[in-house]
């Protein structure tokens, strides 16, 4: 199994440093993220949140790719309805020259109304709007030259130049791995769930596969939150207040959009916090919890939680290196 850090540039009022230290930092981390071994580092995007959680996904990734040699870069994931997808194709392909290939480009609609009254785009067609721009970024990258009409989307004679490292492209992950994330997996042939779908999901993938005429190929990932420290009491005083924010903020999200499956637990459930031992047991029961439909192939892992100062993430980061990453990276491991 890959596993991956996740960052996502989150600076509440109440621990507030300035922008450009905290993303100096961020930068920092992941380049000390390759030193230690770890597979992929990821960002991932959302808008007008008061601790600025990122909302400008390819400029980071541009600036980890020119600072990075090995790890793989992605995003997890990016809002494609709120991007032009042509200008993403271009800035995606942009990234992935950088990079020498590196790029995985997780995608997926969004739920927070605000985004879409935001960016003026009507929340109930984000999945025609989606599927159209998958289509256009699928065929910029691929297509010497091409047009496309659609119900959002009218493009002509389009020729997309420089095309990315990567052939035939770039992998796509798509989030959310219900009936509709499958179906879009399995119709343009993609490479992954920023998730992992469930038995009837992943038959009904299967499904639309056969329908599509594409390879069943897409794999699933997960994710957790938290923080490792040696001592496992320590591990709650320093990461408690931040990862009560981080849960206080998806809740609201994602209840508000009305899904109540995630961040209904307490805090232990939610996260994992702890010392190395428990982080192998933890993460070990997550995945195969989320291994009902697809065994998942990299679980992408977020330290850096809201706030948390830079040198707590990166103790943090090495000890998970050090007791935790190998348990997971070898096939003794889960």
């Amino acid at each position: 199994m890959k596993v991956g850090l996740l960052f996502s540039h989150r600076n509440p009022p109440q621990w507030r440093a300035p922008w450009h230290q905290l993303y100096a930092e961020t930068l920092e981390q992941v380049e000390y993220a390759e030193w230690l071994g770890f597979d992929s580092v990821f960002t991932t995007e959302h808008h007008f949140i008061e601790d600025g959680y990122s909302p400008a996904l390819m400029p980071i990734e541009a600036a980890w790719a020119a600072r990075t040699s090995r790890v793989k870069i992605g995003s997890f994931v990016l809002l494609l309805c709120m991007q032009n997808p042509l200008r993403l194709a271009e800035d995606a392909a942009a990234v992935d020259i950088i990079s020498n290939g590196r790029l995985i480009l997780g995608m997926g609609l969004g739920y927070r109304i605000e985004e879409f009254e935001g960016f003026g785009i009507p929340k109930d067609r984000s999945g025609k709007i989606m599927d159209e721009a998958v289509e256009i970024v699928l065929r910029a990258w691929t297509e010497d030259t091409f047009s496309f009409q659609g119900e959002h989307f009218n493009l002509h004679n389009v020729s997309m130049t420089p095309k990315p490292v990567q052939q035939p492209r770039p992998p796509i992950w798509v989030g959310r791995a219900g009936k509709a994330g499958v179906r879009r997996v399995a119709r343009f042939g993609l490479e992954g769930f920023c998730d992992a779908p469930n038995d009837a999901n992943y038959q009904l993938y299967l499904d639309h596969c056969r329908e599509f005429g594409t390879e069943p190929k897409a794999e699933g990932q997960v994710l957790v939150f938290g923080h490792c420290n040696a001592d496992r009491e320590q591990a709650w005083v320093e990461a408690e207040p931040h990862a009560e924010h981080v849960q206080r903020g998806y809740k609201e999200w994602l209840w508000k959009h009305g899904d109540t499956r995630v961040f209904r637990n307490e805090l232990e459930r939610d996260f994992i916090i702890g010392d190395p031992a428990h982080w192998r047991e933890r993460l070990s029961e997550v995945i195969e919890r989320r291994s009902s439909g697809v065994r998942p192939s990299h679980a992408v892992v977020q330290l850096q939680l809201a706030g948390m100062p830079h040198e707590t993430v990166m103790r943090s980061m090495e000890l998970f290196a050090e007791e935790v990453l190998p348990h997971f990276q070898t096939e003794s491991g889960v």
